[in-house]
Parts: structure tokens; C-alpha cells; sequence
């Protein structure tokens, strides 16, 4: 299941302070609790799947059942697994996708769940290109460098341009938070254009922008540099 798009019955559900899982990024995690080892061997014996789910404010006193999680989780395939002699684990998981919590389902001593996948708005054509022109230009005008050169007529993914970018920068847990749980389109634009405006966020995206380049991105060299195709942005002054 590389891309998943129909409801996972019981898929296992991890929670965690500020947990996200973007899709795309790897998370690698330690997991030493009787529960979550248990919850290995499900996961093991089943589809490979885990889903990471964001404890919601409270939790730390929540001492009457399972602390509440937020309505969007991380669906993750484990792509590495290691076993420890001491029956520990190290693993690592993939993003896939986003995740609505359908229902939580019991008789377990980990915590599992019904979930849908979350896929990008089906938008117009016209929609598409308005959101993609956004992005590309709202990038230009915070990176401020006549270097930066995009194809606004691209047709790549723009939801997995925003992902990716977000990924990329070292932001707070919270704002992972917040754009892991963006799932509309513009919301998510709005929210990565925002932590563009702080310099050190500029800086690492200009670092890993020859990794984009099948979204179109690219820096030219410093010599013989050419203006880049707009400076305005349709999300936010």
C-alpha cells in the first residue's frame, strides 16, 4: 500500500506530544513501552502501517482512559525495522498521507482506529494554476533574490511542494502541528509562506532548493543571473 486511499480498519495509532508526520518525511523512533511492542508485532503481522497522532492540550492529566488526539493523523509505512535482543525496536517511518479519525476501536492494550485518507482538494484547472502561481510568487518575494527561477506553468503537486518545504525547515513542534493539521490547500500556503518570513527559514530553503528541482525550483549560479518570473503573492502581505 504505497499510496493508500480507502479506509484502514484498525490502523495502529501512536500518539505523541506534538506529534506529526508530514508526507514524505521519515521519522525514526525508539519504541521500548509493552504496549507500543505489542503494537509492533500488529503492525508486523499486518499492513506495515502506523498512524502518529497529535495529544491534544491536556494530556498530561488525563488519567481517565486514552488522552484525546486531534482528528488528523500521519499514516507512516514502516521502512526500516530493527529488533533489539532486549525486544525493544528502532524503526523508521515514511509519510504517506494525512489521516482522518473515523472512530477508535477497543479491546487492545494499544490504541487502534478506523482512518481515511486525507487527499488534496480536487480543484478547477483554473483553481490549480491561481494556487500554484501563489506559491512560486509568494516564494519569490520572500527569498528577495533575482537568483530564484520557477516555471509557473509547471503541473507538479503544489500540496507536496508545501509538505516538502515544511519538512525542510527546522520549525517548532507546535508549527509542525499546524501545518500537518492544514489540510486545505490554501490554509497550508498561507502557513508556509508565513514561516518564510523569518530569515533563517529563507536560508534553509534556499539550501535545499536544488532537491526541488522536479517542482520546477532552482538558483542560479551567481554569475549571469536572471530576474525570476513574479513578485507578488496571493497568501498574506
Amino acid at each position: 500500500m504505497d499510496s493508500p486511499a480507502v479506509i484502514i480498519d484498525k490502523a495502529p495509532l501512536f500518539p505523541l506530544p506534538n506529534g506529526a508526520l508530514l508526507p514524505g518525511e521519515l521519522l525514526p523512533l525508539h519504541i521500548f513501552e509493552p504496549r507500543y511492542r505489542k503494537m509492533m508485532e500488529a503492525v508486523r503481522d499486518g499492513q506495515g502501517v502506523i498512524a502518529i497522532a497529535t495529544l491534544l492540550p491536556g494530556w498530561e492529566t488525563d488519567y481517565h482512559g486514552a488522552p484525546h488526539i486531534a482528528e488528523v493523523v500521519g499514516i507512516g509505512r514502516v521502512v526500516k525495522d530493527r529488533l533489539n535482543d532486549n525486544g525493544t525496536s528502532d524503526i523508521v517511518l515514511h509519510g504517506m498521507t494525512r489521516g482522518r479519525v473515523l472512530s477508535e476501536l477497543g479491546g487492545e492494550l494499544f490504541r487502534r482506529a478506523r482512518v481515511e485518507p486525507i487527499l488534496d482538494d480536487e480543484k478547477h484547472p483554473a483553481e490549480i494554476y491561481r494556487l500554484r502561481r501563489g506559491v512560486l510568487t509568494g516564494i519569490a518575494d520572500r527569498l528577495r533574490t533575482q537568483r530564484f527561477n520557477f516555471d509557473i506553468t509547471a503541473g507538479f503537486d503544489v500540496g507536496t511542494l508545501l509538505d516538502r518545504i515544511a519538512s525542510s525547515l527546522d520549525i517548532t513542534p507546535e508549527q509542525r502541528v499546524d501545518v500537518h493539521g492544514a489540510v486545505a490547500l490554501d490554509q497550508r500556503a498561507a502557513l508556509v509562506l508565513e514561516l518564510l518570513r523569518e530569515r533563517k527559514h529563507r536560508q534553509q530553503l534556499i539550501e535545499v532548493i536544488p532537491s526541488l528541482h522536479a517542482f520546477t525550483l532552482s538558483m542560479e549560479p551567481r554569475t549571469g543571473s536572471r530576474p525570476s518570473p513574479g513578485r507578488s503573492s496571493e497568501f498574506g502581505a
